[in-house]
């Protein structure tokens, strides 16, 4: 037979609104949002999201994440 390996994620890695992404998600704790440089994950630059969580948190966030990168990255 033939084997097969399925890996599931919920994780994606957008890329950081600023070189250090280290510095990025150390501004998103200022909103309460999570977000995890992914320079260990091997893609320096980006940044790690889990959408694992309950549906509800992931839909708060949403307007969180925006107001975030609004208020300090206005010309993005």
């Amino acid at each position: 037979g033939s084997e097969m390996c399925i890996e599931t994620a919920f994780y994606i890695f957008p890329k950081a609104l600023e070189e250090d992404a280290n510095v990025f998600c150390q501004k998103a704790k200022e909103y309460d949002l999570i977000l995890v440089p992914s320079d260990n994950f091997g893609v320096p630059g980006y940044f790690r999201m889990a959408y694992c969580i309950d549906t509800e948190k992931v839909k708060r966030s949403i307007p969180v994440l925006r107001r975030f990168v609004e208020e300090q990255y206005p010309d993005r």
